[in-house]
């Protein structure tokens, strides 16, 4: 899958102080401004495309193919609310410095015969940008000197002025005979007209732009579903590479005449402006690169066209405001003990209906911590992060992460039941929820595990859903993660008072060189009074959530300070990090967090226990297991990760009776991210914080990780296709033509 993108490379433009919008450019080459609102967004777009225009007005034009493009700026526009807010922007900034009258040209990138709902780009154009520049240009220039620069013989009025800027500004579709055609049932008249205004268009524009069509600028919004221009998914005529303009059949039976996939993609610098909710599907695909068939993701994602190379990637200039990039919201009802229980989830829908439903559970640090999963993981995948909820943080400690598993398993059978493979992955305390998922499938988290054939129909479907899928911890916690974190707080001392090398392995090994029976050694095992006793001690107070919740009203008052707001935007990394960091801390609930780490530290010596019981109950009912964590992570150790990875292996190379590892049928995998740079960044949390992205490398790093999740889930997939065990996945038949599936015909020895 997914060669992600999104490490952005330079800063190519900011706002004095920080408080304007920062235009990035990712890996791909596409540039990226995200803005806290649409009117900022369309200021900034503004800002580039005065930009483009002096560059052209200074050099560009004196080289430019033709006459006309030496003469004039050339725009090629299209419909839609957030292109009016960029009309705005321009005639408020850059009236007067653009010579409009003299220098740009306007062309429309499509116009139809008349739909329900439609909105003519020429119509717009005029309406929202030639008319109000017609009456900012009278006030400030008089109507005198604007009938000289317009040609024209007093007396006029104002009607007249903006009727000439139209005539000399626009170079229209006309579909007037067409409609009309249509509106008198004479469908066959109306096609062979709008053939014939297609030709008249085309042959307009190449004479004065030449046969490639190139318009100096492209200004467009897209669509939801990635709808680009006239371009809806799956429009047949996306598959003209030829440059031109072409006639488009609707549903409703209307014509449209647009300019073609190729003009689009040639144009010297094309301005996406974006605003409005469930944008972030569409802008999600565009910016992953994947590995089914490029021309196939244009079909579905029509934006995608952009990607067609890295010369045209470069050209693309996405202004966003924040609210386009958010999430839907779905929410997972299920009874216990009579009371209705619900659970949210920020979800990203995917493009294949009864395709795969992945689960995400985040860590302390929140739920927006998964936006780089929730924006880059499969199209074809749904993917669900699920909110934790207030309920549980009423629970007393012992009760609190078994709901979050309660909560957990009800959704991954509702999905199951409906026919669909729901893999779920973990971060961080997440994989305490795991292990109380897993040891709730035998119910006496200290009997023995049940044989497969012996359990009640509802565990049986929670492991057939498991082994379909899999399991994926990422950077996972566990009771003997403290100690090697206070390790970690000792080297980190050390680094400061004595300038040694900075070091987060925390201890050598956790359990030792036994691969027969994990047990901790003596340095890393957990005791009962590694509680944070006093934590839980100022939480049972009567007062406790009061004061910690303070916290939150003085950090969510402080974060609706605009300029603050701005400035989180445009920190120095990635852009899903600026996008959700204020999001973020508007949420986060302080006393919850308290709450979360201290029930993830009750009673850890139990809780080390029925760890190493979750890793044996992984292996009896033969569920795949990916786990993944940075090499250098501070608050868990990778060693201990390594260490249970390789007792999993020798456990199944000898259920399975295989010597290898790459003989197994059931993987169990294990995945170290190492770091880039040679020496030791001083920031603990980055390497923890992997799926967040809160450096360039962090980015990195979670398209290593997306890619891995991808092929370990569509590889769990594909067996449980060839077993019957889940329906057919067209986006798993298309990885596989690029994967082979491993050990294909061997049956596995498995219960």
């Amino acid at each position: 899958m997914d060669k992600l993108l999104a490490i952005p490379r330079r800063y190519l433009s900011r706002g004095s102080r920080g408080t304007s919008p920062v235009l990035v450019q990712e890996e791909a080459g596409i540039h990226v401004g995200i803005s806290a609102d649409l009117p900022q967004a369309a200021r900034h777009a503004s800002k580039i495309f005065q930009e483009k225009y002096q560059q052209w007005l200074e050099r560009g034009r004196f080289a430019a193919w033709g006459r006309y493009k030496r003469q004039y700026f050339t725009v090629a526009v299209g419909g839609g609310n957030t292109i009016k807010a960029q009309y705005q922007a321009l005639i408020q900034q850059h009236h007067t410095n653009i010579d409009w009258l003299k220098h740009v040209r306007f062309f429309l990138l499509e116009e139809s015969s008349g739909e329900k709902g439609w909105e003519s780009a020429e119509n717009s154009l005029v309406i929202n940008f030639i008319v109000p520049l017609a009456e900012k240009l009278l006030r400030e220039k008089g109507i005198i000197r604007l009938t000289d620069a317009l040609g024209l013989q007093a007396p006029v009025d104002e009607d007249d002025i903006i009727d000439r800027m139209v005539a000399m500004m626009v170079n229209p579709i006309n579909l007037a005979e067409i409609k009309k055609a249509l509106d008198g049932g004479k469908k066959a008249a109306a096609r062979r007209l709008a053939r014939q205004e297609a030709e008249r268009y085309q042959r307009d524009i190449q004479n004065r732009l030449g046969g490639s069509m190139q318009f100096h600028c492209i200004i467009s919004g897209i669509g939801k579903n990635g709808t680009l221009g006239a371009f809806a998914p799956y429009t047949p005529e996306l598959a003209i590479t030829e440059p031109g303009v072409v006639v488009l059949k609707q549903d409703s039976g209307a014509l449209r005449v647009a300019l073609n996939r190729s003009v689009l993609v040639n144009a010297e610098f094309i301005s996406l402006i974006v605003a409005g909710h469930h944008k972030l599907r569409a802008l999600g695909r565009f910016e992953m690169e994947e590995t089914a068939d490029f021309e196939q993701t244009v079909m579905e994602t029509p934006l995608r066209m952009l990607r067609e190379s890295r010369e045209t990637a470069e050209k693309v200039y996405i202004f966003a405001d924040e609210q386009s990039l958010h999430f839907e919201e779905t929410l997972f009802e299920f009874s216990e003990q009579g009371v209705l229980m619900q659970n949210k989830a920020e979800t990203r829908p995917g493009e294949e209906p009864d395709g795969t439903h992945i689960l995400l559970l985040h860590g302390f640090m929140g739920l927006f911590s998964f936006t780089n999963f929730l924006v880059r993981l499969p199209s074809a995948w749904t993917v669900s992060a699920l909110h934790r909820g207030s309920y549980a943080k009423t629970l007393p400690d012992a009760e609190i992460f078994p709901f979050y598993a309660r909560v957990l398993r009800k959704a991954i059978l509702k999905i199951w039941r409906q026919g669909r493979p729901v893999p779920y992955a973990g971060h961080s305390i997440a994989g305490v929820i795991s292990d109380h998922l897993l040891l709730s499938i035998i119910g006496d988290y200290d009997g023995d595990i049940t044989p497969y054939e012996e359990l009640g129909t509802e565990n049986r479907q929670l492991v057939d859903a498991l082994r379909a899928s899999g399991i994926i911890h990422l950077a996972t916690w566990a009771p003997t993660d403290g100690p090697h974190t206070g390790e970690n707080i000792k080297h980190l001392i050390s680094h400061y008072r004595n300038n040694t090398t900075l070091d987060y392995s925390g201890f050598g090994s956790t359990y030792g060189e036994s691969r027969e029976k994990l047990q901790a050694t003596e340095e890393a095992a957990v005791a009962d009074d590694d509680r944070i006793a006093g934590l839980g001690r100022f939480l049972e107070m009567r007062a406790a959530e009061p004061v910690v919740n303070s916290f939150n009203v003085v950090m969510r008052s402080l974060l609706n300070n605009r300029k603050v707001q701005q400035r989180m935007l445009n920190t120095n990394s990635p852009y899903v990090l600026r996008l959700v960091g204020n999001r973020l801390l508007k949420t986060a609930s302080f006393y919850g967090l308290f709450k979360e780490v201290n029930a993830a530290l009750h009673d850890p010596v139990e809780y080390q226990q029925r760890h190493l019981k979750a890793l044996d109950i992984i292996l009896a009912y033969d569920i795949p297991f990916l786990s993944i964590v940075h090499e250098d992570d501070f608050l868990v150790s990778a060693a201990r990760h390594r260490e249970e990875h390789n007792y999993l292996v020798a456990q199944r190379k000898k259920k399975e009776g295989v010597r290898r590892e790459s003989e197994l049928q059931i993987p169990a995998r294990y995945i170290a991210i190492k770091r880039e740079q040679d020496a030791m960044p001083v920031d603990p949390l980055n390497p923890h914080l992997l799926i967040m992205a809160t450096s360039n490398e962090g980015n990195n790093m979670a398209r290593q990780i997306t890619a891995a999740m991808t092929g370990f889930v569509n590889e769990n997939i594909a067996r449980a296709m060839r077993n019957k065990t889940v329906k057919p996945q067209a986006s798993v038949r298309r990885w596989l033509r690029g994967h082979p599936a491993p050990n294909k015909t061997r049956k596995p020895k498995v219960a």
